[in-house]
């Protein structure tokens, strides 16, 4: 019994020794491919980090930030706040004023998106949150970089 084991240990042992001198010598992975898609010309976001940091209940306050857009046609777009419901449980007030060309436009978690006509062009948008935490706040209490803000061409997701 003990000549068997020895015997299924050597060959479980060159089977492995064998594999892996093929991977060196030329088998294994044929080709690998890495892309990035550009958007279809749309246009480019740079987008704004807004921190608000650590919060306590009823803790208010405002953060300003600047992002740039650069609109490549003319047209309509869309403005959208995302995560209502999830702010809503959070916060007990929670606006954000975003300053794009000669447009301001509030949004808040009720009213959450905009449209708006933008030429050709690159601009700088201010985007200023005012928020006050809930006294008694539900939900996701830490959120690291999740998206706040999306614009997109009208009728297009």
């Amino acid at each position: 019994m003990k000549t068997y084991l020895l015997l299924v240990l050597v060959a479980t042992a060159s089977l492995a020794v064998g594999m892996s001198i093929a991977g060196v010598m030329g088998y294994g992975p044929l080709a690998y491919i890495s892309y990035h898609i550009q958007s279809n010309g749309q246009g480019e976001v740079i987008p704004a980090y807004i921190n608000l940091g650590n919060l306590t209940a009823g803790e208010s306050g405002n953060v300003t930030a600047n992002a740039t857009v650069v609109i490549n046609y003319n047209g309509t777009y869309e403005l959208h706040l995302l995560h209502g419901e999830k702010l809503q449980k959070v916060f007990s007030e929670f606006t954000v004023k975003v300053t794009i060309g000669n447009s301001s436009i509030v949004l808040t978690p009720d009213n959450d998106s905009v449209s708006l006509y933008l030429a050709k062009g690159t601009y700088t948008v201010l985007i200023e949150v005012m928020y006050q935490v809930s006294q008694h706040p539900k939900g996701d209490l830490n959120v690291n970089q999740e998206p706040l803000l999306i614009i997109h061409p009208e009728n297009e997701d």
